[in-house]
């Protein structure tokens, strides 16, 4: 793996750690912008870092991870301000 491979795959990991937090019900107090802010750029740099790499297998799987990562947050901020039942 080359070192846009590994930035993707940590920008991954820092999302999917705090999707975790948010899921399992952790305050995040007065951080809780900067955090929705974080998950909403930590898949987006691992796309762009990812289209970077070297065209391998891993590339295009973590680029495949990092677009699902974006399109969840994505839905789920949609849902949280008003695109929800009429």
């Amino acid at each position: 793996m080359n070192r846009y491979s590994v930035f993707s795959f940590v920008f991954l990991s820092i999302f999917l750690f705090l999707f975790s937090l948010m899921i399992n019900g952790v305050s995040f107090n007065s951080f809780g912008r900067f955090i929705i802010i974080l998950m909403i750029a930590s898949p987006l740099l691992g796309l762009l870092s990812g289209l970077k790499g070297q065209r391998n297998f891993a590339k295009w799987t973590l680029i495949t991870l990092n677009f699902i990562a974006l399109c969840t947050i994505s839905f789920l901020l949609l849902l949280g301000l008003g695109m929800g039942e009429a």
